[in-house]
């Protein structure tokens, strides 16, 4: 003898589809608003070559006439920004 399926776990099983097929979706559309809505990085900025300068020189790892030297130089080769 087979055993029938009832009425009511036919409309379960077609409730609990239509239930994941719904979270499925709903969650397929948080993310996509989630990662558009989500600021842009921006990539880290590196410092130039005069703020390096700069920095040597206010830590005293240069004397002031170094360092007019090398900001001459670097004004020369156009490199500070």
């Amino acid at each position: 003898m087979a055993m029938m399926h009832s009425t009511a776990a036919a409309a379960f099983w077609s409730i609990a589809v239509l239930v994941l097929w719904i979270a499925a979706v709903g969650g397929a559309a948080w993310a996509a608003v989630r990662m558009t809505r989500q600021p842009r990085r921006r990539p880290p900025t590196l410092p130039s070559p005069l703020d390096i300068l700069e920095r040597r020189f206010a830590a005293g790892e240069m004397t002031h006439d170094e360092f007019d030297e090398a900001r001459a130089r670097l004004r020369e080769h156009e490199l500070d920004v």
